[in-house]
């Protein structure tokens, strides 16, 4: 991850727990999600995305949501063992699990330049 991606998602996160600690539950959903797609290649910020979106369900007590991120942080190990992590996937139970889905133009292009300097 470059240095700009990585503080992408260092400010997805901080904007993410501010929402928390306000009770702003769709702003911190959304933040979440969007540091859960920068972080997704990377196992310590994979596990740490869906950690706080486990917290975050708690918080709510949303017990759907709780249930999924359960699941996927033991899922999320195997996936980064596998080779398999869905590009895209905003790391909620909104969608499913492996299902890859378009990435934002603002983190595609940050997800890019990482690709690009990883070669």
């Amino acid at each position: 991850m470059t240095s700009e991606a990585k503080h992408a998602y260092y400010q997805e996160m901080k904007q993410a727990l501010a929402a928390r600690r306000s009770e702003q539950w769709q702003a911190a959903w959304f933040h979440l999600e969007r540091a859960h797609i920068l972080g997704q290649q990377h196992f310590i910020s994979h596990m740490q995305s869906h950690w706080q979106m486990l917290k975050l369900a708690a918080d709510q007590t949303n017990w759907t949501e709780i249930r999924g991120q359960l699941l996927r942080l033991l899922l999320t190990p195997i996936g980064h063992l596998a080779g398999r992590l869905p590009t895209g996937n905003p790391g909620s139970s909104r969608y499913p699990a492996l299902q890859a889905l378009p990435v934002p133009d603002d983190l595609q292009a940050l997800l890019s330049r990482s690709e690009q300097k990883d070669l």
